[in-house]
């Protein structure tokens, strides 16, 4: 997309701004300083967000103040807007203006998240798992990108909700991209085709990694094991074939599932209702209150409505 460009002063320092992708619930912008002008070196405070937002830098260098909190922020560095809060900026003289990308939430998803911003750090710590979605980020920004925004940018919150917990030890970026390919490949895998037989060791295989290798980095890089993500890509299947009106038991095997029981169980657990309970119009309000993982939450809830995956 062309940037649009923003001469009109934004809390003091002019932005040029570039509407990359939108949905109904979050939009994904990228700000950047026009050349050739003066930026300031002290502190101005900016209005508060009216939404949530994750904030990236992508290249340069700024200064940012919340309270008596003060950092220095850089390519790769994380932070976080939240609405009623007001923070300060400066720019670091001599030093490359920074370009960020804005991933912002409204409507309902915002809500959805409400109750968890307010306890996450600020500025986020580096996580191998954040740096593997900036790079998914990054793709977005190419037209010939084929995925949801919606669902990355859940991920994005659920990954800085857990950040905390993740391992200190972080990946060369060119081992980190090595991996990537290798993670997306195997997710492209599982989602194109969730009934077929993922064992770990072919999926491993097929991606040229070691069992072992590919098991913990899927988990570091996804936030989740490789069963587990396939158990919910079939649950979605079967959600599906439910909806289309199939039976309950016919689903369960047409979904890759070869117990009834044992379906009947995990479908409850995950969507908080029988199988033969499912209703069109009580699904996306189920979804939202039962599933604990915000991705998995909206990537379900999104799916009701494909078109806005994209405009």
């Amino acid at each position: 997309m062309t940037p649009v460009d923003c001469r009109v002063p934004l809390n003091v320092e002019p932005f040029r701004v570039q509407m990359v992708r939108e949905t109904s619930s979050v939009s994904l912008v990228r700000f950047e300083h026009p050349s050739q002008i003066s930026l300031p070196t002290n502190y101005s405070s900016h209005n508060a967000a009216e939404n949530f937002r994750v904030n990236i830098v992508e290249h340069g260098w700024f200064r940012l103040k919340y309270g008596r909190r003060e950092w220095t922020l850089g390519a790769g560095s994380i932070f976080l807007s939240r609405p009623s809060e007001v923070y300060g900026y400066s720019h670091v003289k001599y030093a490359q203006p920074d370009t960020c990308l804005r991933v912002e939430f409204y409507g309902p998803l915002a809500g959805e998240l409400s109750n968890c911003v307010f306890r996450l750090p600020l500025v986020l710590p580096s996580t191998n798992r954040l740096a593997f979605l900036r790079l998914r980020l990054g793709l977005l920004l190419s037209n010939a990108a084929e995925m949801s925004l919606d669902a990355l940018a859940c991920e994005l919150v659920d990954a800085a909700a857990n950040a905390q917990h993740d391992g200190p030890r972080l990946y060369r970026p060119e081992l980190l991209r090595w991996y990537g390919e290798r993670i997306g490949a195997a997710r492209e895998l599982m989602d194109c085709n969730p009934t077929a037989h993922h064992s770990l060791w072919r999926l491993s295989s097929q991606v040229g990694m070691s069992v072992f290798l590919f098991a913990r980095v899927f988990r570091e890089l996804v936030g989740t094991p490789p069963h587990k993500y396939l158990v919910r890509r079939r649950l979605q299947r079967a959600r599906d074939l439910l909806r289309s009106g199939m039976p309950v038991t016919d689903v369960c095997y047409a979904a890759g599932f070869n117990n009834l029981s044992h379906f009947i169980r995990t479908f409850r657990a995950y969507f908080g209702m029988l199988p033969s309970k499912l209703k069109s119009s009580s699904l996306a309000p189920a979804m939202r209150r039962v599933v604990p993982s915000i991705a998995d939450a909206w990537q379900e809830c999104q799916q009701l409505n494909p078109d806005e995956q994209r405009r």
